[in-house]
């Protein structure tokens, strides 16, 4: 029985480390590449395109690995690239050539495509190390097998070709993301930049599908731009925030998997799966208490109703006031404030006590009357009201 202090500080003793580093740092990989390609995905409403190519590019690797012979050949790369490239261009091509919408295409594509896929691989790679559950969920598990490195290389380098791409290209990637018009009157070919997105995606996809699967990859595409969505508008910012939840989900998804973690009783928990969950907690976590969550939304909302209440009391005694021809600080019956509001005894009361409370409202509970600053609070109110209006 695990203390609750080894819980938390076990999976990373040097011990502990030693064995499944490979794992922390091809999960981190592996998010951060998907990460920082999923943001743009994200921000151009283009999430279910990633979805389609992660499917698609399964019959390039299926060439490029009887082309290689094993799931360690660069042919699998190239295979999947021009997969991808090919996916793309089909959706577009039906898109424009067809009634059939943008959603119905990628359906049509990518199911057609992930099929035949499967296809080949039982007809020509069955009962090698390229299986139909390694393709669609991964095992991470066997980088701490084997040498690691013939596996982590190829995501590093799709991870470096990612973060120069970015530093090289981003204005352009940026204005084709958001204004594609602007970008073609600048010059700029936003289908060209299309297409080598759909390349650069195509092949991180490819170079973690032995980690994570095509499934997981999807997971770890958007959620992390999905999660940085809900705290900035700002691209720089949402990237490094998505850097940000890439490694915080791969570090807690490793603690979670780990034999000495929470998890330590449950046996054969996928480390690739608990990066996900974790992944997804933090997307919760942010949609439920982030500045635009559903709890600080729901409290803004409570504020200003609360607010509008207090102010039709202002606005409502001051007009009261007007029609009995005497000044906004008259005395009004109470009886006739509630009548006029039209609302329950209750409510009023609650925004009554918030009026005087904030020193708009005086009076007892037969006659109320505005302060200077309430009658002042008012006007204000009433011109902002007309020039609505």
């Amino acid at each position: 029985m695990l203390s609750f202090l080894q819980i938390f500080t076990a999976p990373f003793s040097a011990d502990e480390l030693s064995i499944f580093w490979p794992i922390l740092v091809q999960g981190a990989l592996v998010s951060v590449t998907l990460g920082l390609i999923g943001c743009f995905l994200v921000v151009r409403g283009m999430s279910l395109l990633g979805d389609a190519l992660s499917h698609a590019v399964l019959p390039g690797i299926v060439i490029g690995f009887l082309v290689g012979g094993s799931l360690s050949s660069p042919w699998i790369l190239v295979g999947a690239g021009v997969m991808g490239l090919i996916a793309a261009a089909l959706v577009q091509a039906v898109q424009d050539h067809s009634r059939v919408k943008e959603d119905a295409s990628l359906g049509i594509v990518f199911t057609t495509l992930f099929a035949a896929g499967v296809v080949m691989i039982n007809q020509f790679a069955s009962g090698t190390d390229l299986d139909p559950g390694c393709v669609l969920y991964g095992n991470i598990e066997y980088l701490i097998r084997d040498n690691p490195w013939p596996k982590i290389w190829p995501m590093m380098f799709v991870f470096g070709l990612t973060i120069i791409g970015l530093l090289l290209f981003y204005r352009r990637v940026l204005l084709c993301t958001f204004d594609p018009g602007l970008a073609i009157s600048l010059g700029i070919s936003a289908v060209l930049t299309h297409y080598v997105m759909m390349a650069m995606l195509s092949l991180a996809v490819v170079a973690s599908f032995e980690s994570v699967g095509a499934i997981l990859a999807v997971a770890l595409l958007v959620m992390p731009g999905a999660t940085a969505r809900l705290w900035t508008d700002r691209m720089p910012i949402m990237l490094l925030m998505s850097v940000g939840h890439a490694i915080a989900s791969t570090v807690l998804g490793y603690w979670i998997s780990n034999s000495h973690g929470p998890l330590w009783f449950v046996e054969g928990t996928t480390t690739a799966g608990a990066i996900c969950t974790a992944g997804f907690g933090l997307f919760l976590g942010s949609w439920l208490f982030g500045p635009r969550g559903v709890v600080h939304v729901a409290w803004a909302r409570m504020r200003l109703k609360r607010t509008i209440a207090v102010e039709n009391i202002l606005k409502t005694i001051d007009e009261l006031g007007t029609r009995a021809g005497v000044s906004g600080v008259a005395a009004v019956p109470a009886t006739d404030l509630v009548r006029e509001l039209r609302v329950r005894d209750r409510s009023f009361q609650r925004a009554l006590k918030r009026g005087i409370e904030s020193g708009w409202v005086r009076g007892s509970s037969d006659e109320l009357f505005l302060t200077d600053a309430g009658a002042a609070r008012s006007s204000r109110l009433r011109r902002a009201h007309e020039m609505w209006e």
